[in-house]
C-alpha cells in the first residue's frame, strides 16, 4: 500500500476516520499503526505536502483538535497524542518481538523445565518364567564354592525322538539363572554331577548322548566345573565299559566316591576322584553290583550310604534279595548295614542328603531314612513327580531342590517345574508380576 495525499482532489479536508469506517472497514494504516509510523519516520517530512505551489498545507489533527504546519519550515512540530501512542503501540510490539527471539535463542540452552507428572505403577502382565525347559534325566548337584545348586543337560523327548540337552544353569536358592560358559560338555543324558571337596570343583561324568536316528549312545568322559567354565579331563581312568550309577560326596573322608557296575553286571567297581582322573580303589568288600543304585551322605549317621534296587541285574540268574541291605563306605570300605522290612526302590526314584536324613523321592511317595536299630523308610509326603527328575541337597539355604522329571498327569511328559523341600514340598514359580511405572 502507498501513501495518499492528505488533501482531497479540490483541496477538500481529509476525510475522518468515521467515513473509512462507513467505506467498508478500516485501511490498512488503521489496522498495522506499527506500518503506518515506520513510513513517516522514513520520509522527509513528518507530514504530506500539497500540490506544488500551493505553500505549507495545513490539516486537522483530529486529536489535538487544532491545525499545525505541515512543513518542517512552518515550525516545530508539536508531538500529538496519536503520534504519543502509535510509538508507544510501537515499542511494545518491537520489544515483544525482540523477547520472543531472546527466549526461543535461549531455549535450547535453558529450556524451562516443564513439571514432571508423577509416575503411575502399572502392574504388567506376568512374565514368562525363566528356567530350564521341560527335561527329565538332567545332572544337578550343590557347588559349595559358590553356594548354588548347578543343572546341566538333560533329556527332551520330541517328534524327533531322543534328544539330550547342553545346557548350563544356577539355582540361587530362589531363581534360576541360565549360564553361557566359554567350554561346554556335549548334550547329555544321565550324567553323574557331584563335588570334590579335595580340588573344590564339581565333576560330571558319565551319561548318554544323541545319535543319529534319535537313539542315546553311551559317554565315558568326564568334565570339571570351576564356577565358570567347564573343562574336560581326558583321559579320566573310568573304563568306557563300566557303566556309572552312582555319585556322591562323602563328608566325613573329604571324598567324591563314584560307584559303576561292570560290563555284563560282573560286578561293583568303587572310585575316588584324584583331581584330574578316577582312582579306582579295592576295597576288601563290595555291594552286589545292580542295575540302579543310589548313593547319599547321612548327616545323622556320619556315613555315605549306598541304596540298591532290589532284583540286582536284569537278564542274570543270579537270585537278589528283594529287600536288599544298606551298604555303608567309611573311607576305604563297604560294610553291609541295616536291612529295611520293606523296600521302597520300585520304579524310578530318586535320593539326595537333607537336612533331617537322607530323603527318597518316588512315584508313590517321598519318604525319609531312619539308620539305627530301628532302621527304615517313613513316608513323610506324597511326591510331585513320578520320577526321572533332578535333585540335590541346596545346603546354602537348608533345602532339597528338585527339577522337572515325568508328571503322573501329563501323558509321561516332561515338566519344567522347580520344587522344594524343606519338611513339605513347595512349588517355586519364579514369574512374577513387574510393576513399571508409566508417565
Amino acid at each position: 500500500m502507498t501513501d495518499v495525499d492528505t488533501t482531497g482532489p479540490e483541496g477538500e479536508p481529509p476525510p475522518r476516520r468515521s467515513d473509512r469506517a462507513a467505506g467498508g472497514g478500516r485501511d490498512e494504516d488503521a489496522r498495522h499503526p506499527a506500518q503506518r509510523l515506520r513510513r513517516a519516520l522514513a520520509s522527509p517530512s513528518l507530514g504530506p505536502a500539497g500540490p506544488a505551489g500551493d505553500g505549507p498545507a495545513t490539516r486537522l489533527d483530529p486529536d489535538t483538535r487544532d491545525f499545525e504546519p505541515a512543513s518542517r519550515s512552518a515550525g516545530p512540530r508539536r508531538i500529538t497524542r496519536r503520534s504519543l501512542v502509535t510509538g508507544v503501540v510501537l515499542a511494545a510490539l518491537v520489544g515483544a518481538a525482540t523477547t520472543t527471539l531472546a527466549l526461543s535463542a535461549g531455549s535450547r540452552h535453558s529450556p524451562t523445565a516443564a513439571p514432571t507428572p508423577a509416575p503411575v505403577a502399572v502392574v504388567l502382565p506376568s512374565p514368562p518364567p525363566i528356567r530350564p525347559s521341560a527335561r527329565d534325566d538332567a545332572a544337578m548337584a550343590y557347588d559349595p564354592a559358590t553356594g548354588d545348586v548347578l543343572l546341566f543337560g538333560g533329556l527332551a523327548i520330541g517328534s524327533q525322538g531322543l534328544n539330550a540337552l547342553g545346557d548350563t544353569w544356577r539355582w540361587d536358592g530362589s531363581s534360576w539363572t541360565q549360564l553361557h560358559p566359554a567350554v561346554s560338555p556335549p548334550a547329555l543324558s544321565g550324567a553323574l554331577l557331584g563335588y570334590d571337596p579335595s580340588s573344590g570343583r564339581l565333576v560330571l561324568t558319565g551319561g548318554d548322548t544323541s545319535s543319529a536316528g534319535g537313539h542315546l549312545a553311551e559317554q565315558d568322559a568326564s568334565w570339571t566345573w570351576d564356577g565358570s567354565s567347564w573343562s574336560l579331563q581326558a583321559p579320566s581312568g573310568l573304563p568306557a565299559s563300566d557303566l556309572p550309577n552312582a555319585m556322591a560326596t562323602d563328608a566325613a573322608s573329604g571324598q567324591l566316591i563314584l560307584v559303576t557296575t561292570r560290563a555284563g553286571c560282573a560286578g561293583t567297581d568303587t572310585w575316588r576322584w584324584g583331581g584330574d582322573g578316577w582312582v579306582l580303589l579295592h576295597p576288601a568288600a563290595s555291594p552286589p553290583p545292580a542295575d540302579s543304585d543310589a548313593l547319599a551322605f547321612d548327616p545323622g549317621s556320619q556315613s555315605l550310604d549306598l541304596f540298591t534296587a532290589p532284583g540286582g541285574c536284569d537278564g542274570t540268574q543270579e537270585t537278589a534279595s528283594t529287600t536288599p541291605p544298606v551298604w555303608s563306605w567309611n573311607g576305604s570300605t563297604w560294610t553291609a548295614g541295616s536291612t529295611p522290612t520293606a523296600s521302597v526302590l520300585t520304579g524310578s526314584w530318586e535320593l539326595t542328603t537333607a537336612g533331617s536324613g537322607e530323603l527318597l523321592v518316588t512315584a508313590q511317595g517321598t519318604y525319609l531314612w531312619r539308620s539305627g536299630q530301628t532302621a527304615g523308610w517313613s513316608q513323610v509326603s506324597s511326591s510331585p513327580a513320578v520320577g526321572d527328575s533332578a535333585i540335590a541337597y541346596d545346603s546354602a539355604d537348608g533345602q532339597v531342590v528338585l527339577f522337572g522329571g515325568m508328571c503322573s498327569g501329563c501323558g509321561g511328559d516332561a515338566v519344567p517345574d522347580t520344587w522344594t523341600w524343606s519338611g513339605s514340598w513347595t512349588l517355586r514359580d519364579t514369574r512374577a508380576a513387574s510393576p513399571r511405572p508409566t508417565p
